[in-house]
């Protein structure tokens, strides 16, 4: 292959890979906006519902916000942990719930995509309880 094609090709990842990277900066910057409204005015709301009624049924559960995400956890195990993310790794920007339990010496961790398909602006504070709702079991057997 002659060098001035390989050239050509060359110039033509890097100038995509720049155009791409802006785009993709700026994407990840309008998400992180519509995360926080989302975050402080749905998810940390719905979040202390339900570590209210945990708690009154004899779980207790605190919320925190730590960084930019949303935590639920339990007060008996710091490794027991329900969290609510903006993940910005992908291709395109993702609220995701990781999940992390304790059980004797083994540590279950669950990952996946909030209300995937529905834009994060649109999600609603049912989403977010049924959500909860979903994966706690682990944390309330006995």
């Amino acid at each position: 292959m002659d060098v001035s094609e390989v050239r050509r090709l060359v110039r033509d990842v890097i100038e995509r890979a720049r155009h791409t990277g802006g785009e993709r900066r700026a994407r990840n910057d309008a998400a992180n906006r519509v995360w926080i409204d989302v975050r402080d005015q749905i998810v940390v709301p719905a979040c202390r519902q339900v570590a209210q009624v945990l708690r009154s049924e004899g779980y207790p559960f605190q919320v925190s916000t730590p960084g930019e995400t949303v935590r639920l956890s339990s007060e008996k195990s710091a490794e027991d942990v329900i969290e609510l993310a903006l993940d910005t790794t992908g291709a395109v920007p993702a609220l995701v719930c990781r999940v992390q339990h304790t059980r004797g010496r083994e540590i279950r961790q669950d990952e996946r995509v909030v209300a995937p398909g529905v834009p994060m602006a649109a999600l609603t504070d049912e989403q977010v309880v049924a959500l909860l709702v979903e994966v706690l079991p682990p944390f309330v057997e006995r």
